[in-house]
């Protein structure tokens, strides 16, 4: 009996010791949370975005060729809730009235008729980022050159801030100047000369698009 005894004493401390030997370690759970915030953004314009040039003369109006007024310059700010790119796409709300056409100017409206009162061009410049200097870029791709100055084309291309060539400014606080410089067209494109007030009737749209 005692033989036996040892013997199941010896067993029963080696199964305890493979019990030791597999239990379960001690564990612990790490997590990672966010949330994947679409940014929202408010457009501050100036003036609610009106460019008033008052009274202008007849007599600018040439005979031969456009003539240009003098530009209006406002700054524009865009504030985000959340850190983000931003670039502007226009769309010409008055396209059929434009002269001299091209991709880089917007209608003004039409007069006697079928006559077209002229255009304008938008250009950007003095950009900052969270109140620091940027540059811009002009482009309907991926690939750009950063500018201090950008025009606004109405053919697809995209006008933003930007940190380097091809490398958009992330940020939450944008802001430009956007400078609006109108051109008369002449009397054989409004169909004869201004007989009675006529308003200046340009009109874009400029979505102002945001993502990481």
């Amino acid at each position: 009996m005692k033989q036996q005894l040892i013997k199941l004493t010896v067993l029963s401390s080696l199964l305890f010791s493979i019990a030791t030997a597999y239990a379960a370690p001690p564990v612990a759970e790490l997590k990672v949370k966010g949330t994947l915030k679409v940014p929202t953004c408010d457009v501050s314009a100036p003036d609610n975005g009106i460019y008033n040039f008052g009274k202008i003369s007849s007599t600018q109006v040439s005979s031969s060729g456009v003539a240009n007024l003098t530009p209006m310059t406002k700054n524009w700010v865009v504030t985000c809730d959340a850190t983000t790119y931003l670039n502007i796409k226009p769309i010409d709300n008055r396209d059929d009235s434009m002269y001299p056409p091209s991709t880089s100017t917007y209608g003004l409206g039409m007069v006697n008729g079928t006559g077209k009162i002229g255009s304008y061009t938008l250009v950007l410049q003095n950009a900052l980022v969270d109140g620091i200097s940027s540059k811009l870029f002009s482009a309907s791709t991926g690939t750009f050159t950063a500018v201090t100055a950008a025009t606004l084309y109405k053919n697809g291309q995209s006008t933003g801030w930007a940190s380097a060539d091809n490398t958009q400014s992330a940020g939450k606080v944008f802001s430009a100047d956007i400078i609006v410089s109108p051109m008369l067209a002449p009397t054989s494109i409004m169909n004869g000369p201004i007989t009675e007030d006529t308003e200046l009737d340009g009109s874009v749209t400029l979505n102002f698009a945001f993502g990481i």
